[in-house]
Protein backbone atom coordinates (compact mmCIF):
# COMPACT_ATOMS: atom_id res chain seq x y z
CA UNK A 1 0.00 0.00 0.00
CA UNK A 2 2.76 2.47 0.97
CA UNK A 3 4.68 1.83 -2.25
CA UNK A 4 1.75 1.79 -4.67
CA UNK A 5 2.65 5.23 -6.04
CA UNK A 6 6.35 4.31 -6.22
CA UNK A 7 5.52 1.34 -8.45
CA UNK A 8 3.20 3.42 -10.60
CA UNK A 9 5.85 6.11 -11.10
CA UNK A 10 8.46 3.42 -11.87
CA UNK A 11 6.28 2.03 -14.66
CA UNK A 12 5.69 5.52 -16.10
CA UNK A 13 9.37 6.61 -16.25
CA UNK A 14 11.76 5.24 -18.91
CA UNK A 15 14.55 3.48 -17.01
CA UNK A 16 17.99 4.37 -18.42
CA UNK A 17 19.91 1.22 -17.52
CA UNK A 18 22.23 0.44 -20.46
CA UNK A 19 24.63 -2.56 -20.66
CA UNK A 20 26.67 -1.54 -17.60
CA UNK A 21 23.54 -0.91 -15.56
CA UNK A 22 22.01 -4.20 -16.66
CA UNK A 23 25.16 -5.97 -15.45
CA UNK A 24 24.80 -4.17 -12.11
CA UNK A 25 21.16 -5.21 -11.71
CA UNK A 26 22.01 -8.85 -12.51
CA UNK A 27 24.85 -8.85 -9.97
CA UNK A 28 22.62 -7.32 -7.30
CA UNK A 29 19.98 -10.01 -7.85
CA UNK A 30 22.56 -12.82 -7.82
CA UNK A 31 25.23 -11.64 -5.36
CA UNK A 32 23.74 -8.59 -3.64
CA UNK A 33 26.80 -6.54 -4.60
CA UNK A 34 28.36 -4.92 -7.67
CA UNK A 35 31.66 -3.06 -7.95
CA UNK A 36 32.46 -0.42 -10.54
CA UNK A 37 33.92 3.11 -10.79
CA UNK A 38 32.46 6.60 -10.91
CA UNK A 39 33.72 6.98 -14.47
CA UNK A 40 32.19 3.72 -15.71
CA UNK A 41 28.89 4.33 -13.95
CA UNK A 42 28.32 7.96 -14.86
CA UNK A 43 30.37 8.19 -18.08
CA UNK A 44 31.76 11.51 -16.81
CA UNK A 45 35.58 11.62 -16.56
CA UNK A 46 35.55 14.77 -14.39
CA UNK A 47 32.89 13.69 -11.92
CA UNK A 48 35.08 11.87 -9.41
CA UNK A 49 37.44 14.84 -9.20
CA UNK A 50 34.44 17.07 -8.41
CA UNK A 51 33.01 14.61 -5.87
CA UNK A 52 36.34 14.38 -4.05
CA UNK A 53 36.74 18.17 -4.04
CA UNK A 54 33.23 18.84 -2.69
CA UNK A 55 33.42 16.05 -0.12
CA UNK A 56 36.74 17.44 1.08
CA UNK A 57 35.22 20.90 1.47
CA UNK A 58 32.43 19.43 3.59
CA UNK A 59 34.99 17.88 5.93
CA UNK A 60 36.92 21.09 6.64
CA UNK A 61 34.22 22.57 8.87
CA UNK A 62 35.32 23.55 12.36
CA UNK A 63 33.06 21.09 14.17
CA UNK A 64 34.02 18.21 11.87
CA UNK A 65 37.73 18.92 12.23
CA UNK A 66 37.42 19.14 16.01
CA UNK A 67 35.85 15.68 16.13
CA UNK A 68 38.55 14.28 13.86
CA UNK A 69 41.31 15.76 16.05
CA UNK A 70 39.66 14.46 19.22
CA UNK A 71 39.06 11.06 17.57
CA UNK A 72 35.51 11.06 18.87
CA UNK A 73 32.03 11.81 17.61
CA UNK A 74 29.89 12.23 20.70
CA UNK A 75 26.66 12.54 18.70
CA UNK A 76 26.96 9.09 17.11
CA UNK A 77 27.08 5.59 18.58
CA UNK A 78 29.72 4.93 15.93
CA UNK A 79 32.22 7.15 17.74
CA UNK A 80 34.89 6.39 15.15
CA UNK A 81 32.87 7.85 12.24
CA UNK A 82 32.77 11.61 11.74
CA UNK A 83 30.02 12.62 9.32
CA UNK A 84 30.06 15.84 7.32
CA UNK A 85 26.27 16.23 7.41
CA UNK A 86 25.10 14.09 10.31
CA UNK A 87 21.60 14.48 11.73
CA UNK A 88 20.06 17.84 10.86
CA UNK A 89 16.51 19.04 11.35
CA UNK A 90 16.44 20.94 8.04
CA UNK A 91 17.06 19.51 4.58
CA UNK A 92 20.71 20.28 3.86
CA UNK A 93 21.68 21.49 0.37
CA UNK A 94 23.96 19.03 -1.38
CA UNK A 95 26.85 20.01 -3.69
CA UNK A 96 26.11 20.04 -7.41
CA UNK A 97 28.54 17.15 -7.99
CA UNK A 98 26.49 15.01 -5.57
CA UNK A 99 23.39 15.88 -7.61
CA UNK A 100 25.17 14.77 -10.78
CA UNK A 101 26.15 11.44 -9.23
CA UNK A 102 23.41 10.36 -6.82
CA UNK A 103 20.62 11.59 -9.11
CA UNK A 104 22.32 10.30 -12.25
CA UNK A 105 19.76 8.59 -14.52
CA UNK A 106 21.71 5.32 -14.67
CA UNK A 107 22.26 5.07 -10.92
CA UNK A 108 18.59 5.82 -10.18
CA UNK A 109 17.55 3.30 -12.85
CA UNK A 110 19.80 0.58 -11.41
CA UNK A 111 18.40 1.06 -7.92
CA UNK A 112 14.79 1.35 -9.12
CA UNK A 113 14.98 -1.61 -11.51
CA UNK A 114 16.47 -3.80 -8.80
CA UNK A 115 13.78 -2.83 -6.28
CA UNK A 116 10.98 -2.80 -8.88
CA UNK A 117 9.78 0.65 -7.81
CA UNK A 118 10.93 4.25 -8.01
CA UNK A 119 13.49 4.86 -5.27
CA UNK A 120 14.02 7.65 -2.76
CA UNK A 121 17.40 9.09 -1.87
CA UNK A 122 17.01 8.13 1.78
CA UNK A 123 20.47 9.10 3.06
CA UNK A 124 23.59 10.92 1.93
CA UNK A 125 26.80 11.84 3.73
CA UNK A 126 30.59 11.88 3.76
CA UNK A 127 32.19 9.57 6.32
CA UNK A 128 35.65 10.04 7.81
CA UNK A 129 36.50 6.76 9.55
CA UNK A 130 39.05 7.34 12.30
CA UNK A 131 41.80 4.68 12.59
CA UNK A 132 41.55 2.66 15.79
CA UNK A 133 44.30 2.22 18.32
CA UNK A 134 45.57 -0.96 19.89
CA UNK A 135 43.10 -2.28 22.46
CA UNK A 136 40.07 -0.36 21.18
CA UNK A 137 37.33 -2.98 20.75
CA UNK A 138 35.18 -3.29 17.62
CA UNK A 139 31.68 -1.84 17.82
CA UNK A 140 28.51 -1.41 15.78
CA UNK A 141 28.97 -1.70 12.00
CA UNK A 142 32.45 -3.18 12.47
CA UNK A 143 30.54 -6.40 13.22
CA UNK A 144 28.67 -8.46 10.64
CA UNK A 145 25.10 -7.17 10.41
CA UNK A 146 22.06 -6.49 8.24
CA UNK A 147 20.79 -2.90 7.89
CA UNK A 148 17.37 -1.90 9.12
CA UNK A 149 16.01 0.86 6.86
CA UNK A 150 13.90 -1.31 4.54
CA UNK A 151 13.35 -4.87 3.35
CA UNK A 152 15.83 -4.23 0.55
CA UNK A 153 18.28 -1.33 0.59
CA UNK A 154 20.61 -0.05 -2.10
CA UNK A 155 23.70 1.36 -0.43
CA UNK A 156 26.37 3.11 -2.49
CA UNK A 157 29.94 3.71 -1.33
CA UNK A 158 32.33 5.91 -3.30
CA UNK A 159 35.92 5.47 -2.11
CA UNK A 160 37.49 8.91 -1.76
CA UNK A 161 40.82 7.41 -0.70
CA UNK A 162 42.65 4.28 -1.76
CA UNK A 163 41.54 1.45 0.55
CA UNK A 164 43.64 -1.62 1.38
CA UNK A 165 43.07 -4.50 3.79
CA UNK A 166 44.42 -2.52 6.76
CA UNK A 167 41.85 0.27 6.35
CA UNK A 168 38.60 -1.45 7.25
CA UNK A 169 37.36 -2.24 3.74
CA UNK A 170 33.70 -3.03 3.20
CA UNK A 171 33.06 -6.79 3.48
CA UNK A 172 29.96 -8.53 2.11
CA UNK A 173 28.61 -12.08 2.12
CA UNK A 174 27.61 -12.68 -1.49
CA UNK A 175 24.08 -14.00 -1.90
CA UNK A 176 23.00 -12.94 1.61
CA UNK A 177 20.63 -10.20 0.40
CA UNK A 178 16.87 -10.63 0.86
CA UNK A 179 15.82 -13.28 -1.64
CA UNK A 180 19.41 -14.44 -2.20
CA UNK A 181 20.86 -17.90 -1.66
CA UNK A 182 21.83 -17.03 1.92
CA UNK A 183 19.07 -14.48 2.52
CA UNK A 184 17.49 -16.54 5.32
CA UNK A 185 20.76 -16.90 7.24
CA UNK A 186 20.29 -14.78 10.39
CA UNK A 187 17.44 -12.81 8.74
CA UNK A 188 16.80 -9.19 9.67
CA UNK A 189 14.44 -8.48 12.56
CA UNK A 190 12.47 -5.29 11.72
CA UNK A 191 12.92 -2.50 12.55
CA UNK A 192 16.45 -3.05 13.93
CA UNK A 193 18.13 -5.18 11.25
CA UNK A 194 20.26 -7.98 12.71
CA UNK A 195 23.61 -8.44 14.43
CA UNK A 196 24.12 -12.22 14.53
CA UNK A 197 26.55 -13.99 16.81
CA UNK A 198 29.87 -13.05 15.27
CA UNK A 199 31.74 -16.22 16.16
CA UNK A 200 29.06 -18.36 14.48
CA UNK A 201 29.09 -16.31 11.29
CA UNK A 202 32.89 -16.12 11.22
CA UNK A 203 33.04 -19.90 11.50
CA UNK A 204 30.57 -20.32 8.64
CA UNK A 205 32.58 -17.92 6.46
CA UNK A 206 35.90 -19.60 7.26
CA UNK A 207 34.80 -23.22 7.26
CA UNK A 208 31.84 -23.57 4.87
CA UNK A 209 32.94 -21.28 3.30
CA UNK A 210 30.30 -18.66 2.74
CA UNK A 211 31.37 -16.51 -0.25
CA UNK A 212 32.50 -13.20 1.23
CA UNK A 213 34.21 -10.38 -0.64
CA UNK A 214 36.52 -7.64 0.68
CA UNK A 215 36.14 -4.40 -1.29
CA UNK A 216 39.61 -2.94 -1.46
CA UNK A 217 40.40 -0.60 -4.32
CA UNK A 218 41.66 2.77 -5.52
CA UNK A 219 39.95 6.10 -4.98
CA UNK A 220 37.08 6.43 -7.42
CA UNK A 221 35.89 2.87 -6.89
CA UNK A 222 32.15 2.42 -6.30
CA UNK A 223 30.39 -0.31 -4.35
CA UNK A 224 26.68 -0.91 -4.88
CA UNK A 225 25.10 -3.41 -2.54
CA UNK A 226 21.83 -4.50 -1.04
CA UNK A 227 22.49 -3.70 2.60
CA UNK A 228 19.80 -6.12 3.70
CA UNK A 229 22.64 -8.60 3.16
CA UNK A 230 25.31 -9.43 5.73
CA UNK A 231 28.14 -6.92 5.71
CA UNK A 232 30.65 -5.09 7.86
CA UNK A 233 33.41 -2.49 7.49
CA UNK A 234 35.06 0.65 8.72
CA UNK A 235 37.65 -0.67 11.20
CA UNK A 236 40.83 0.91 9.90
CA UNK A 237 44.11 0.04 11.60
CA UNK A 238 46.28 2.48 9.66
CA UNK A 239 44.91 5.42 7.66
CA UNK A 240 41.57 7.27 7.65
CA UNK A 241 39.05 5.67 5.34
CA UNK A 242 37.01 8.42 3.71
CA UNK A 243 33.89 7.46 1.74
CA UNK A 244 30.89 9.12 0.19
CA UNK A 245 27.75 7.19 1.14
CA UNK A 246 24.27 7.18 -0.36
CA UNK A 247 21.24 5.03 0.45
CA UNK A 248 18.19 4.38 -1.72
CA UNK A 249 15.03 2.80 -0.33
CA UNK A 250 11.37 2.46 -1.12
CA UNK A 251 8.90 4.98 0.25
CA UNK A 252 8.57 2.73 3.29
CA UNK A 253 12.22 3.21 4.24
CA UNK A 254 12.96 4.25 7.80
CA UNK A 255 15.10 7.22 8.90
CA UNK A 256 14.42 9.07 5.65
CA UNK A 257 16.29 12.36 5.29
CA UNK A 258 15.45 14.43 2.22
CA UNK A 259 17.91 16.87 0.69
CA UNK A 260 17.63 20.23 -1.04
CA UNK A 261 19.32 21.45 -4.18
CA UNK A 262 22.21 23.92 -4.28
CA UNK A 263 21.39 27.33 -5.71
CA UNK A 264 23.27 26.44 -8.89
CA UNK A 265 20.77 23.68 -9.73
CA UNK A 266 17.13 24.49 -10.36
CA UNK A 267 14.22 22.19 -9.68
CA UNK A 268 13.19 22.44 -13.33
CA UNK A 269 16.54 20.92 -14.36
CA UNK A 270 15.78 17.62 -12.64
CA UNK A 271 14.40 14.54 -14.36
CA UNK A 272 11.12 13.07 -13.07
CA UNK A 273 13.11 10.25 -11.44
CA UNK A 274 15.42 12.72 -9.71
CA UNK A 275 12.52 14.83 -8.46
CA UNK A 276 10.88 11.74 -7.03
CA UNK A 277 14.11 10.62 -5.36
CA UNK A 278 14.76 14.01 -3.79
CA UNK A 279 11.38 15.41 -2.85
CA UNK A 280 8.33 13.18 -3.22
Amino acid sequence: MINRRSRRVFRSIPQVVGPHGAEAVRALHTDGIFRTTVKALAQDPALFRDLARDAGMMLVGQDVQRKIRQRYNSSDMKWYVVRAIGRRAKRPPIPSSFVRFFLHPQLLSIASTYLGLQVRLNYLDVWHNIPVREGEPPISAEFWHRDHEDQRIIKVFVLLTDVDETMGPFNYVKGSQAGGEYGTLFPAIPPTGRYPKQEVLDRLINETPLPSVSCIGPAGSVILCDASGLHRGGRSLTQPRIVLVGVYTSNAGLDAARYSLPRSVGHEQLSPAAKFALYS
